[in-house]
């Protein structure tokens, strides 16, 4: 799916090139960004089951509203990346523009990493159980872990998705991660992150309950200047069930599972 978006974004580019953002608002036509915004997920269809009446119940299934490759503080601009891990960035987006884009952690079937996986334009599942909230994402069967009112442990071994602690504010769950390993990207257009990073994340529901809103907000002292924030907006979606994936089959990269049309 990844490579069929940069395909249609670099002739997107070459037939019209001020259709396509380009990272610093740049002239050059090897810096255009992945986009434009998809569409992911709608509503839930008419007549499906409503979401509990209950602020911090989240289980079911959530999908996002929309999908962005650059995850910054605001769409199509960059984190606030330290120069060298600038010119990284504009490495990768260059090197994705010629059709030879740098390989990550995805692209060996491994863990999406955080923030990155919340970005994912798959469903996810949430259960809740005494103690844990657990996000079951379709996308490489990503697991999420939120271990409720614990501690971190004092000596975090780094692991593609981290160690998440959470507790309530309210009806907002705030959850905290760290332990981060650094073999992933912070997101698809290829922005570094070290393991220092740390992922504070603040979920609540909104809309009446239709909307999912996790506000993230991004610390890394290595490849950051500064920390920044963002939101994202997931909808409540009874009537989907997340299918199975297999990463190392290639299985969901036919044209029919494209991130602009949502079931």
């Amino acid at each position: 799916m990844a490579a069929l978006a940069v395909a249609s974004t670099a002739a997107q580019a070459q037939s019209n090139p001020r259709s396509i953002q380009r990272l610093h608002n740049s002239d050059d036509p090897l810096l255009a960004l992945t986009g434009p915004i998809a569409r992911v997920s709608g509503d839930a269809a008419a007549g499906s089951p409503p979401p509990s009446k209950d602020p911090r119940d989240f289980e079911g299934v959530w999908w996002i509203s929309r999908y962005e490759y650059l995850l910054g503080p605001e769409p199509g601009v960059p984190p606030p990346l330290k120069d060298e891990y600038m010119r990284i960035l504009e490495r990768r987006v260059r090197a994705k523009n010629r059709g030879t884009p740098e390989a990550d952690a995805s692209t060996d079937c491994r863990p999406h990493g955080m923030p990155r996986l919340m970005e994912s334009p798959y469903p996810i599942r949430i259960v809740q159980t005494p103690g844990q909230v657990t996000l079951l994402h379709e996308v490489a069967h990503n697991i999420r872990r939120l271990y409720i009112d614990q501690k971190h442990p004092t000596n975090l071994k780094p692991s593609y998705l981290g160690h998440s602690v959470a507790h309530w504010e309210g009806d907002t769950l705030v959850v905290d991660t760290k332990g981060l390993n650094d073999k992933t990207f912070i997101d698809d257009e290829g922005s570094s992150h070290s393991a220092q990073i740390h992922v504070v994340e603040r979920i609540r529901k909104i809309n009446n309950g239709k909307e999912l809103e996790d506000q993230l907000t991004i610390t890394d002292p290595v490849t950051l200047t500064a920390p920044y924030s963002f939101k994202r907006i997931y909808k409540w979606r009874s009537d989907v069930k997340p299918a199975e994936y297999i990463c190392e089959e290639n299985n969901r990269n036919a044209p029919e599972n494209g991130v602009t049309v949502a079931k």
